[in-house]
């Protein structure tokens, strides 16, 4: 990653917490769409074997649920509220009416419009890997 500039290493530690893969799997999947997150994120949900092989073997369920309880409302912990999904597309780089946030809400099979719930959450990523 030393040979990247400062918003291409960004967008690869952006990756990396969103996808929870790896250095290399985000830096070929985020060089072959251009350094377009929001573009690399959705090739990447979408065909996740072209990227890897099993990503979910290695799936943290600590690092998870570090995740989420950094997005959960601080009045409900068995949600994410509207802020956390603010902060989650911040932390993404994504702008929250855009269609990979949809996307997003889709693939976790969110039952409610700006908010996840933590099953929600939990079964979605670990789902994409």
């Amino acid at each position: 990653m030393n040979k990247l500039k400062s918003s291409q290493k960004d967008k690869v530690r952006q990756f990396m917490i969103f996808t929870q893969s790896n250095e290399k799997i985000a830096v070929t999947c985020l060089s072959q769409n251009d350094w377009k997150l929001d573009v690399a994120t959705d090739k990447f949900f979408q065909n996740p074997e072209l990227y890897v092989s099993n990503l979910k073997g290695a799936l943290d369920k600590k690092r998870l649920e570090q995740l989420y309880n950094r997005y959960r409302d601080p009045h409900d912990d068995n949600k994410i509220g509207i802020d956390g999904i603010q902060q989650f597309c911040d932390d993404l780089g994504l702008d929250p009416t855009s269609i990979s946030v949809l996307l997003i809400a889709w693939k976790f099979r969110a039952a409610t419009q700006c908010e996840f719930s933590k099953q929600e959450f939990m079964d979605g990523m670990a789902e994409q890997g």
